[in-house]
């Protein structure tokens, strides 16, 4: 086979796979400080920046400002942030 075929095979399959690994949708989670609660939704730290998220329903008597809770993003687009989890207080 020609060297310049297969060259262009493998430039053309790794296209492939490149594209659907973009296109794939995982969770994924992260750690962070409850800085503010205002009803369902929290303003909470993840590595130094804040960030908006929902806190489930079955935490809302549970959580509050100092916390320490589990983020999950659900398509890990920065857009559907979730609290699922409190692993414990700064206070």
């Amino acid at each position: 086979m020609n060297k310049d075929l297969q060259r262009s095979l493998i430039e053309t399959i790794q296209i492939l796979v490149d594209e659907a690994i973009n296109k794939t949708e995982y969770t994924s989670s992260q750690i962070g400080l409850v800085k503010s609660i205002k009803g369902f939704e929290c303003t909470v730290e993840v590595f130094g920046s804040e960030t908006t998220c929902v806190m489930a329903e079955h935490l809302h008597g549970h959580i509050k400002v100092g916390d320490i809770v589990v983020i999950q993003d659900l398509h890990n687009n920065n857009i559907n942030k979730f609290i699922v989890n409190k692993l414990g207080e700064t206070s």
